[in-house]
C-alpha cells in the first residue's frame, strides 16, 4: 500500500509542478463544457455535440500518427468504419450489449492497423498517402458490396445503455483524456524519438532509434483510438451506415488536425472545432440561399487551410502561441547541470575484415580491414569517393555489406540493424549537419540517451509509474551532462534549428555521446568549423578519448588529425592504403 501511495503521491507532484494558468484555464474551460448540457441554451443538441467530440476524439488519435510521427495517414476514418462495423455485428446478430462490444471493435480496428501498418509505415509519405487513402476505399468496397457487414442501406439498428447527454459527457470525457495522454507523450522519450524520426530519419536511426517499431506503434495506437471512437458514435446514431465514415471522413480528420497544428496535442479538437464552424457556416448559407452545394464545406475547410499555410504557420495552436506572452517559457525541464564529462564505458576493440561492398559494378568497398583499440583514435583520411563514408556507414549497421565480417570484442554485429549496433556500442554523426529541428537542444540529446531505457515506455511514462519518472529524470540527466561535456549546457531549451552551424554539429556530437558510445564514429566533425570552434573541437575529442570511448574519425582538416588521432589509415579504392 504504501508503495502505491508513493506512486501516486510522486505523480500528484509533477502534476502540481508542472500546472500552470494555462492548465487553469484550461480545466474551467472543460467544467463548462461538461455544463452545457443542462445549462446551455435550448438550440444546443446535445446528440449533435457528441457526435463532433467523437470525431475530435478520432483526431486527436490521428494526431499521434500525422502530427508526432509524421505519417500522413488517410485510413484513420476506416478504422472508425471497423469499429462501428463491429459493434453493430455484434449487438445486431449476436445479441451482445453495445457496451461489451467496445473492447471488440477496438481490438478488430488494432488488428487491421497492425496488419497494414508492418508494410506501410515504412513506405515515403507520399505512398503511405495513397496507400492508406485506399485502404479506407477498400473498407467502404467492403461494407457496401456485402451488405452483412453494415447491414446494408438500412444498416443494424444498435441499441445504447447512454442517453444523448451520457455519450456527450462521455465523449467529453474521452477527448479530454485523449489530448492530456497525447501531451504528456508528446514530452516524454517515445514522443521525442517519435519527433525525432519526423524530422531527420536517418539521424534517429544512427542513434539507435527503433524507427520500425516506434512507427508502427503510433501507427496502431491511433487506429485503435478511431475504432473507439467508431464504437462509440454507431451507438450514439442507434444505426449502422457504411457510408457514416470512411475516405471523406479520413480525409476531414487529417485536415483537422492540419488545421490545428498538427504537433500539438489539441490539434485534432482545434481543427474539429473550426471544421464545426464551417460547418455551421455551410448550413446558415443554405438557409439563406434555399439549398447550398454539397461542396461548399470542404471548399471552406480547404480555403482556411491554405490561408493558415500561406502565413508560414503549421496551424492555429502555432499561429495563437506565436502572439502569446512568455510563449518560450520552459516545460518543465530540470536546471542545467554543471560541465561534466559522459560516464566511463567499457573499452571495445572493434575489427572489420573484409568488407564488400558494390553499387552496379563499382566497388565502394573492396576488402576493407580495420583495428581499433580499446581506447584508441584512428584518422579514416582519403580522396573524395575513396569510401570513408560508406565505410562507416557500414560499421554502423547501416549499411548491409556483400561480405566480410564486423566484431566488437569478438561478438559478430554483421547484418544486424543500426539499433542493435548502436545497443552494442558502436554509434556515428552523420556527414551533413543533421539536427532535429524542432526539438530544443536538450531533447535532441534525449533521444540519445533513451538508447538504453527499459522502464520509460509509453504506457509507463503516461501513468507516471515510478520507475518511469525515476528513469525520465535520469535520462534528462545524462542528456544534459552530454550537452554540458560540449558546452551547450546553456542553449538546452532552445529549438536545435536555432543554433548556429558549428553548435548544431556539436548537439548532433552530444546526442550521439548521451547514448554512452563504446565506439564513436564521427564523419567530418570539424566541416564549416572555424579556427578557434576547430581549437574547441580537439580539446572535446582528446577529453572523449581519455574517458575510454574508441574514436574513428573521418576527416580532411589534417591539423586536426594530427592533434587527436593515434594512427591515421589511409583509404583508396575501397580499401586500406596503409
Amino acid at each position: 500500500m504504501s508503495t502505491v501511495a508513493d506512486a501516486f503521491g510522486g505523480a500528484a507532484r509533477d502534476a502540481r509542478a508542472a500546472w500552470h494558468g494555462e492548465q487553469t484555464a484550461l480545466a474551467v474551460l472543460v467544467a463548462l463544457a461538461a455544463a452545457l448540457p443542462w445549462f446551455g441554451p435550448d438550440w444546443v443538441h446535445t446528440d449533435v455535440l457528441a457526435a463532433w467530440l467523437y470525431l475530435a476524439l478520432s483526431a486527436t488519435g490521428l494526431a499521434l500518427t500525422a502530427g508526432l510521427a509524421g505519417l500522413p495517414s488517410l485510413a484513420q476514418g476506416a478504422f472508425m468504419s471497423v469499429g462501428s462495423f463491429a459493434t453493430a455485428l455484434l449487438a445486431a446478430r449476436a445479441g451482445w450489449s453495445a457496451s461489451a462490444a467496445i473492447p471488440v471493435a477496438v481490438a478488430v480496428a488494432l488488428l487491421l492497423a497492425f496488419a497494414c501498418g508492418v508494410v506501410l509505415v515504412r513506405l515515403p509519405p507520399l505512398y503511405l498517402a495513397v496507400s492508406t487513402w485506399l485502404v479506407a476505399w477498400l473498407v467502404l468496397l467492403v461494407a457496401t458490396e456485402f451488405p452483412g457487414v453494415a447491414g446494408g442501406s438500412q444498416g443494424y439498428t444498435v441499441p445504447s445503455d447512454l442517453s444523448a447527454t451520457g455519450h456527450y459527457e462521455l465523449a467529453l470525457a474521452l477527448t479530454v483524456l485523449a489530448v492530456a495522454g497525447l501531451s504528456v507523450l508528446r514530452r516524454t522519450r517515445i514522443g521525442v524519438s517519435l519527433r525525432a524520426i519526423r524530422d531527420r530519419p536517418a539521424a534517429a536511426r544512427a542513434l539507435g532509434v527503433r524507427s520500425g517499431r516506434l512507427l508502427l506503434g503510433a501507427f496502431v495506437a491511433s487506429a485503435a483510438v478511431g475504432g473507439l471512437a467508431g464504437s462509440l458514435a454507431v451507438q450514439l446514431a442507434g444505426v449502422s451506415d457504411p457510408n457514416a465514415f470512411g475516405p471523406f471522413t479520413s480525409f476531414k480528420l487529417l485536415v483537422a488536425i492540419l488545421l490545428g497544428g498538427a504537433s500539438y496535442a489539441g490539434a485534432g479538437v482545434v481543427g474539429v472545432g473550426f471544421l464545426g464552424a464551417i460547418a455551421l457556416v455551410g448550413h446558415a448559407w443554405a438557409g439563406l440561399q434555399n439549398g447550398a452545394p454539397a461542396q461548399l464545406q470542404p471548399m471552406l475547410a480547404s480555403t482556411i487551410l491554405l490561408a493558415i499555410l500561406a502565413l508560414g504557420v503549421d496551424g492555429v495552436i502555432p499561429l495563437v502561441l506565436r502572439y502569446r506572452p512568455g510563449r518560450q517559457r520552459a516545460l518543465a525541464l530540470p536546471p542545467p547541470a554543471p560541465a561534466a564529462a559522459p560516464a566511463r564505458p567499457p573499452a571495445a576493440l572493434l575489427t572489420a575484415r573484409g568488407l564488400w561492398k558494390s553499387y552496379g559494378g563499382v566497388d565502394a568497398l573492396a576488402g576493407f580491414d580495420l583495428d581499433i583499440a580499446p581506447g584508441e583514435t584512428v584518422a579514416l583520411v582519403g580522396a573524395n569517393g575513396s569510401g570513408k563514408t560508406t565505410a562507416l556507414r557500414a560499421l554502423a549497421g547501416a549499411l548491409p555489406v556483400d561480405k566480410g565480417e564486423i566484431t566488437l570484442d569478438g561478438r559478430p554485429l554483421s547484418g544486424l540493424e543500426p539499433a542493435v549496433v548502436a545497443e552494442a556500442g558502436i554509434v556515428r554523426t552523420l556527414q551533413q549537419t543533421s539536427t532535429f529541428s524542432t526539438l530544443t537542444a536538450l531533447e535532441s540529446a534525449l533521444v540519445g540517451a533513451g538508447l538504453h531505457a527499459r522502464s520509460s515506455g509509453a504506457l509507463r511514462t503516461v501513468a507516471s509509474t515510478p520507475k518511469a519518472r525515476a528513469e525520465t529524470t535520469a535520462l534528462r540527466g545524462a542528456a544534459l551532462e552530454a550537452l554540458s561535456f560540449v558546452g551547450l549546457a546553456e542553449h538546452a531549451r532552445r529549438p536545435a534549428g536555432l543554433l548556429d552551424g558549428f553548435q548544431q554539429r556539436l548537439l548532433m556530437l552530444a546526442a550521439a555521446l548521451a547514448t554512452r558510445p563504446r565506439v564513436l564514429l564521427l564523419d567530418e566533425p570539424s566541416a564549416g568549423a572555424a579556427a578557434p570552434e576547430r581549437a574547441q573541437l580537439v580539446e572535446i575529442l582528446r577529453e572523449i578519448r581519455s574517458r575510454g570511448i574508441s574514436l574513428l574519425v573521418v576527416e580532411h582538416n589534417l591539423p586536426l588529425v594530427r592533434a587527436v588521432a593515434d594512427r591515421v589509415v589511409v583509404m583508396a579504392d575501397g580499401k586500406a592504403a596503409a
